[in-house]
């Protein structure tokens, strides 16, 4: 078969481009709501209610809120933060939103490997309940609507595995100006003896209401970092364009996509596009690594990819992809027309002749991700530092006289749990005491794709020996 785009159009219709993208950021910005794009409302903002729905692939439907407010900005509020918790939803995750008409939209959602996810089965007790996760093994947390009818603040309560034995633990304040609540005092002690994982879903169950309220706590999902127990139908995947050259000659599939369907694919995949073009791509081959390859320079170039868009696939089986493509400003991008034109060796292509493109990010990105790393404030000691080209980070001498020392090794983590291992060392002349990341940071720079401009929040998360959580606020999640 030969490794070119096809000469006919598939059967899909034309139509207007109704995806859009969110990734979803560290709490608390995206705890209680979650925004709309400004292009995707320019588009479709008029058709919208108040209230409106999300289909899920588990069957699920979410009615949920519309806040529109003053300035025009438009957020998916009540019942999302409800929705955040029963899938498992935790920074680096991304949703792709179709929009159906009516208020109505399809919602396939990928975790932090780029795969989407599979998805929780059904848990519905009986009794009243509500759904929560291990937030670093600190606290869980409440919802309000749970809180106000069977709970009291540091009231005790007891928490109660499935083997009936039970801990005691108390709720405090969720958030000034709140009613939810979350459990804190004994809560630790809780996690460490029944080996709860972080940012998995467990439902506590009200099983008793005097003289102490006892909630059962049940795991939802069985495995780690809110994956769930894999259906098999879970067929999309997710890839962001990185900076050239890392993408401008081909592309990786992920691992786990791999693993679950390689031996499915053929050496060469179709590609099917919403503007009704078939490109045919080499796939190739390399250690346990698969990359679509030939062709894709010509399609990277026909549908103006750069730094900041995502591409969404959807694996239709055997080695056939069909593809959504966004822009950095997360909105499903208008496809360029297209015009037959013969090739030199008489086969067919589409050609150009026109498309919408935008800047990645603008200054105001930058404003708004400093604003965003600056409004988060872990508990644990830490400390702030913007991404300058060409330069290491330096822990501010507050920081790095109590918790570092020069030359000792400690440990980068990111959100996956990740370890990277570097150094510090002094090098600041303007800054005493200050120590400046050096050996080893040249790799987690570039695992993790931090680009000029990104802001990261470097937590104290253990002391012996010292590991640093780092939170990454990237600027191509702020588009302008």
């Amino acid at each position: 078969m030969a490794n070119t785009m096809h000469s006919h159009r598939s059967s899909w219709p034309e139509k207007e481009s109704k995806h859009l993208m969110k990734v979803i950021l560290p709490s608390p910005v995206h705890s209680k709501q979650i925004r709309i794009p400004d292009e995707f409302i320019s588009r479709f903002g008029n058709e919208l209610n108040t209230l409106v729905t999300l289909t899920l692939p588990d069957g699920c439907q979410w009615d949920i809120q519309l806040n529109k407010c003053d300035n025009n900005a438009v957020f998916l509020c009540n019942k999302w933060e409800e929705f955040s918790q029963h899938y498992s939803l935790r920074y680096g995750y991304y949703l792709d939103f179709n929009y159906q008409g009516n208020s109505n939209f399809n919602v396939v959602i990928y975790d932090t490997t780029c795969l989407e996810i599979s998805y929780p089965n059904e848990y519905n007790p009986k009794n009243p309940c509500f759904r929560s996760k291990s937030f670093s093994g600190r606290y869980a947390y409440i919802s309000a609507d749970f809180a106000s009818k069977y709970l009291k603040l540091n009231v005790p309560i007891k928490l109660q595995n499935s083997q009936g034995k039970q801990w005691q633990v108390s709720c405090t304040t969720h958030r000034v100006n709140s009613s939810a609540m979350r459990i804190s005092a004994g809560f630790r002690k809780f996690v460490k003896e029944n080996n709860l994982s972080e940012g998995v879903s467990y439902v506590f169950e009200l099983i008793k209401k005097e003289p102490v309220p006892v909630l059962l706590v049940t795991q939802v999902n069985k495995t780690p970092r809110g994956r769930h127990v894999l259906s098999g139908k879970e067929k999309h995947f997710k890839k962001a364009i990185l900076p050239s050259p890392i993408h401008e000659k081909q592309i990786r599939i992920p691992n786990e996509f791999v693993t679950r369907f390689g031996k499915e694919l053929g050496d060469v995949a179709e590609i099917t596009v919403p503007d009704g073009c078939v490109w045919e791509m080499k796939l190739k081959k390399r250690n346990e690594n698969i990359y679509l390859s030939t062709k894709w320079q010509e399609f990277a170039k026909h549908y103006s990819l750069e730094y900041g868009c995502y591409l969404s696939f959807k694996y239709e089986g055997k080695s056939k992809f069909s593809v959504v493509i966004f822009d950095a400003t997360s909105v499903e991008i208008c496809y360029p027309c297209a015009s037959a034109r013969k090739m030199s060796d008489g086969k067919h292509a589409y050609q150009r002749v026109e498309v919408e493109t935008s800047e990645s990010h603008g200054k105001h990105a930058y404003q708004r991700v400093e604003v965003a790393a600056h409004e988060f404030n872990p508990e644990n000691p830490f400390f702030r530092t913007k991404i300058n080209k060409g330069r290491y980070p330096y822990a501010p001498s507050h920081f790095a006289k109590k918790y570092l020392k020069p030359d000792v090794p400690i440990k980068l983590q990111n959100a996956d749990g990740k370890q990277w291992e570097v150094s510090c060392a002094f090098n600041i002349p303007k800054f005493p005491g200050a120590l400046r990341i050096l050996k080893g940071y040249f790799e987690f720079h570039r695992d993790n794709n931090l680009s000029e401009g990104d802001h990261c929040v470097f937590e104290l998360i253990k002391q012996m020996p010292v590991v640093l959580k780092v939170t990454m606020f990237r600027a191509l999640h702020f588009p302008d």
